[in-house]
C-alpha cells in the first residue's frame, strides 16, 4: 500500500456506503472520571493482551485503559466498527489487520496519530508503507508475519531429504519423493479456505492486485503473477502430490498430527497454534524460507499482521495514541507483547530482544528461530495497495477455489471469477474501475 491509496479514495468515498456506510465524524469513546484520570477502551482479541494492558495501567495511573474482546473479529469487527463510528460509539482504540486498514481510512474510522507519538525510524519502509498514506500514518504497526515453511525434518529425512526446498521446482520434486515413497504422505495441503495464505503467494510472486490512479482503480486478481502460482498449485493437486483439503479442518488436524501432511506453508505465528493442531509432535519441526521462484530471491509475502489504530470517536486520541506507541514502539511495551502475547515486533529494531533468544516451544531444536524470522521480515514484499473491498476479494476465492478443488475444474476460472467479483463489487459501490 502507498500514498496512492487516498488519491484513489478522495472521489468516490459516498460508494462505500455499500460497504458499511460512510461514516460521521464523532467524538465519543474515552471518558475522564473528574479527576483528571482519562479512561480509554482498546478493542483486541489476542490472548495475552490482557498482561499488557495491565502492565501499562500500574504504570501510568492517569491513563487507564480497558481492554474489550470483540464478539467477532476480522471483516465482522471491521463492519461493526463501521456502524459504530456513525453512531460514535466506537472504542478509542482497535486492532485492525493491513488489508482491512483502506476501509477504514476511507470510512474515517481511524484517525492520523502521526502528531501524538514518537519517532517511527525503528520501522522499515516495507511496514510503513502498510499504514502511511499521504504522508499520513494511521496507526503503529504491531506485528510483520512472514510466510515460512514448516515442516517435519525427521519426516523429509525418512524420505531421504537433507534439506528443505529452496526453490518451488524443488518444493514439486520432493513432494513427489515423499508421496512416492509413502502414498499417504503429502508435502503439504492447498488452502481453498485461508485467502490470505494464497494471497501471500501471490505478492512474493510480484502481483499487484489493486492500483489506483487519480480516481480510477485497476483491479487485476489474474495478472500474471497470480496465473503462475494458481497452475503451480492446480498441477501438483492434479498429480496427487498436495492434499486438498483446508488448514484447520479435522481432518488436516489429523493428518498433521499422525506425519500424513509432513509441512504447512504458514505465518510466522505458525509455532503458537501447532500445540493444539498436532500435540504430539513437539520439538520435530523445522522452519525454513518459503522456496523462491528464482534460486536465489529473497523476496517472500506475508500472512497476518496488524496495527493498532487510534479511532474518529476517542475524545483522547493524544492519550491513545501514547498507549498504541508505548505498546508497539517501546523496548517495555514490545518485550511483553512478546512475552504475553506471543507477538513478532514488526520495529526492526526490536526483532533481537532477549526475549526472542528463546525460541517458541514448539521449535525448540531451532534455537535460531526468532533471528530467520528477522531475517524474513527485512524481505517481505506486500500488494503496493490492498483493495477497499478485500474482504469480498477474500469470500470470492474461498467459494471459487473451494468448488474448483472439489470439483477439478480449473484454477484460472476461479481466478477470473474472483476478479469478476471484485470489480462488480467495487462499481456496486460507486468506484470508477478499469
Amino acid at each position: 500500500m502507498n500514498k496512492k491509496l487516498l488519491r484513489g479514495l478522495a472521489i468516490p468515498l459516498a460508494g462505500l456506503v455499500a460497504l458499511g456506510g460512510l461514516a460521521a465524524c464523532s467524538t465519543s469513546g474515552g471518558q475522564s472520571d473528574g479527576s483528571g484520570v482519562v479512561n480509554l477502551t482498546f478493542v483486541n482479541w489476542d490472548n495475552g493482551m490482557d498482561k499488557v494492558v495491565d502492565a501499562w495501567n500500574t504504570a501510568n495511573p492517569k491513563i487507564q485503559v480497558k481492554l474489550i474482546k470483540p464478539s467477532g473479529t476480522g471483516y465482522t469487527l471491521y463492519n461493526k466498527l463501521i456502524t459504530d463510528n456513525k453512531a460514535g460509539t466506537n472504542p478509542d482504540i482497535a486492532e485492525i489487520e493491513y488489508p482491512a486498514i483502506p476501509l477504514m481510512i476511507s470510512n474515517k474510522v481511524i484517525v492520523p496519530v502521526d502528531k501524538y507519538i514518537s519517532s517511527l525510524d525503528n520501522y522499515s519502509q516495507n511496514v510503513l508503507d502498510r499504514v502511511r498514506f499521504e504522508g499520513k500514518t494511521y496507526g503503529v504497526p504491531q506485528n510483520i508475519c512472514p510466510l515460512v515453511f514448516f515442516y517435519r525434518k525427521d519426516l523429509f529425512e525418512a524420505a531421504g531429504i537433507t534439506k528443505p526446498p529452496a526453490t518451488w521446482d524443488e518444493f514439486a520434486a520432493d513432494a513427489a519423493i515423499i508421496h512416492g515413497k509413502n502414498p499417504k504422505q503429502y508435502i503439504s495441503n492447498f488452502d481453498a479456505a485461508s485467502p490470505e495464505w494464497f494471497s501471500g503467494l501471490a505478492e512474493q510472486a510480484g502481483a499487484n492486485w489493486w492500483s489506483a490512479k487519480g480516481s480510477t482503480w485497476t483491479v487485476d486478481i489474474d495478472d500474471a503473477a497470480t496465473q503462475k502460482v494458481a497452475n503451480y498449485w492446480q498441477d501438483l493437486l492434479t498429480k496427487d502430490l498436495v492434499a486438498p483439503g483446508p488448514s484447520w479442518s479435522t481432518q488436516w488436524n489429523t493428518d498433521m498430527n499422525t506425519g500424513n501432511i509432513v509441512g504447512w506453508i504458514s505465518g510466522q505465528w505458525a509455532p503458537n497454534q501447532l500445540p493444539s493442531i498436532t500435540p504430539d509432535t513437539a520439538g520435530k519441526w523445522a522452519a525454513a524460507p518459503v522456496p523462491s521462484w528464482t534460486a536465489g530471491d529473497q523476496q517472500i509475502g506475508t500472512w497476518g499482521g496488524e496495527v493498532e489504530g487510534v479511532t474518529a470517536n476517542s475524545k483522547h486520541p493524544a492519550e491513545a495514541a501514547k498507549f498504541v506507541d508505548w505498546m508497539n514502539n517501546s523496548e517495555k511495551g514490545i518485550d511483553l507483547l512478546i512475552t504475553k502475547a506471543q507477538v513478532f515486533p514488526a520495529s526492526a529494531k526490536y526483532q533481537s530482544l532477549p526475549a526472542l533468544k528463546t525460541p517458541p516451544p514448539f521449535m525448540s531444536t531451532q534455537p535460531d528461530y526468532n533471528a530467520l524470522m528477522a531475517q524474513l521480515a527485512s524481505h517481505v514484499r506486500g500488494f503496493d495497495i490492498w483493495g477497499p473491498n478485500a474482504n469480498i476479494t477474500f469470500n470470492a476465492y474461498s467459494d471459487a477455489f473451494g468448488k474448483a478443488v472439489q470439483n477439478k475444474t480449473s484454477f484460472q476460472d476461479a481466478l477470473k471469477t474472483v476478479q469478476e467479483a471484485s470489480v462488480a463489487d467495487m462499481k456496486k459501490a460507486g468506484y470508477t474501475v478499469k
